[in-house]
């Protein structure tokens, strides 16, 4: 995971919300939190991965949203999609079903299998669930300076299309690597592609790189 405080990512040199971005490890280096094994493949296709659901909005305490608007439009989508694919119980199947307890105000629905003791309206005097704010970091606020808007993101000095592109194909691959694009590039675009979308699809890599947009064109023409 990479960290990148709060204060820096107001002025950062691009949106470091921009999912077309990536934090470069330079200036926010990678840190371990821990090792994923995968030792096992499942053995019911549909029970252990069709009827899978996970949604960005089943945090554990500590761990908030952050303006990603993406993310945010995920947290709440996510759940609504998976109550219509499978059912308002969805948590209750095998795949799904947390570890822990969880009180939540949950009852009824098709294919629910769990009973229901505690009250599940609020307020209520007879130990149901109830919401607690201060387990959550500042009471379950955080300031996010206006990005949480309905808007477009505003440009930064950095924030262009094709300067991360660029880097990755002249700093990151290798020649090998490189080879490979191209051929892929030009593989596609001979598939019989007319004269007005080449001449674009050049242009497009020629702004990613303009060796790469040159050596897309000559193998297209020559090939």
């Amino acid at each position: 995971m990479q960290i990148m405080p709060f204060e820096e990512a107001k002025t950062y040199r691009f949106n470091p919300f921009d999912l077309t971005k990536v934090w470069p490890h330079a200036d926010y280096p990678l840190i371990e939190v821990g090792k994923l094994t995968l030792n096992k493949n499942p053995t019911d296709f549909h029970t252990q991965i069709e009827q899978a659901a996970f949604a960005p909005d089943s945090l554990v305490r500590g761990i908030g949203l952050s303006p990603d608007k993406m993310l945010l439009g995920r947290s709440f989508s996510y759940s609504d999609a998976h109550r219509a694919r499978l059912g308002a119980n969805f948590a209750q199947i095998p795949v799904n079903r947390p570890k822990s307890p969880v009180h939540s105000y949950s009852k009824d629905g098709a294919m629910r299998v769990d009973n229901v003791s505690d009250p599940v309206y609020a307020p209520n005097s007879y130990g149901g669930p109830h919401a607690d704010p201060s387990l959550t970091d500042d009471a379950g606020k955080w300031h996010a300076d206006g990005d949480m808007v309905r808007s477009a993101y505003t440009l930064r000095e950095d924030d262009d299309d094709w300067g991360q592109a660029g880097t990755l194909v002249r700093d990151v691959l290798d020649d090998a690597a490189r080879d490979r694009l191209v051929s892929n590039i030009v593989g596609h675009l001979k598939g019989g592609v007319s004269e007005p979308i080449l001449k674009r699809a050049f242009e497009y890599w020629r702004n990613v790189d303009k060796t790469l947009g040159e050596r897309v064109e000559k193998g297209v023409r020559e090939g």
